[in-house]
């Protein structure tokens, strides 16, 4: 995992239900909608994704959280995709140096 990415959380204690919620907090830290701040460029054909994507939310979580239970990841994602179905990193101060 990158070091742009906030340090993930513990899951070996807690309920199913907190474990979801830290999931999802854990993603709300580190992707965002592209619309947030991604630049779009109508002639270009949409989107430019400076900083990578677009992500999906599953891809993102099986890939972070490897291993964890496909019960827990699937209510994660249900609960992140509420929001929207592509995610792109939230910047990082590096990205402006």
């Amino acid at each position: 995992m990158s070091d742009r990415w906030t340090p993930r959380p513990d899951l070996t204690q807690g309920t199913d239900d907190e474990k979801v919620e830290l999931i999802v907090q854990w993603f709300f830290r580190n992707y965002e909608s592209p619309a947030e701040r991604t630049p779009y460029e109508t002639a270009e054909g949409g989107y430019q994704y400076i900083w990578g994507g677009p992500y999906e939310a599953r891809e993102v979580l099986e890939d972070v959280f490897n291993g964890a239970p496909e019960t827990i990841i699937d209510r994660a994602v249900n609960e992140i995709e509420t929001e929207e179905d592509e995610w792109v990193p939230t910047p990082h101060e590096d990205d402006y140096k």
